[in-house]
């Protein structure tokens, strides 16, 4: 009896830790041109952006993100009513296996609701990305002018 235990032991933790190894980590995650807008005279929130890529062949969401930045940071997207585009607040991000999600002016994109100081062209903010599963990883935000409207820039 004593060798069946043992077995199932055995087979119990291969299971885990097949299940464990299927899980989407944020090792498989990379992170290109975050930005966020600087602020105008006066605002009081703001907006960030990232191109997030997952590696992974199973998908991962980003369901937070932290900063010291401001009061409180909601995950938005632009939703069209009629001729009307209004900001939604989301749960999550999907970032789906072996893609991108762009997270970008129009789009999906960081908010920052109640700034505790101006964003400043030329400051990097550092972002606390939660993503599902308890996983987190910094990413540094370059803070870009106000009239900035996204894209890579091609100047050296």
């Amino acid at each position: 009896m004593n060798c069946f235990k043992q077995y199932l032991s055995t087979f119990a933790l291969t299971l885990l830790a097949g299940a464990a190894a299927a899980q989407p980590s944020v090792v498989d995650l990379s992170f290109s041109d975050p930005w966020i807008r600087g602020s105008a005279p006066g605002q009081s929130n703001g907006a960030g952006y990232v191109v997030i890529e997952n590696k992974a062949s199973e998908p991962i969401a980003l369901v937070s993100v932290t900063s010291d930045r401001a009061h409180r940071m909601e995950l938005h997207t632009i939703v069209r009513e009629g001729n009307v585009a209004k900001m939604q607040e989301v749960d999550r991000i999907e970032v789906p296996a072996n893609g991108r999600v762009e997270l970008k002016p129009g789009g999906f994109h960081i908010m920052f609701i109640g700034l505790t100081e101006p964003f400043v062209a030329g400051q990097e903010v550092p972002l606390q990305l939660n993503f599902e599963g308890e996983q987190t990883v910094r990413v540094d935000f370059a803070v870009k002018p106000p009239t900035h409207m996204g894209g890579r820039s091609h100047s050296h």
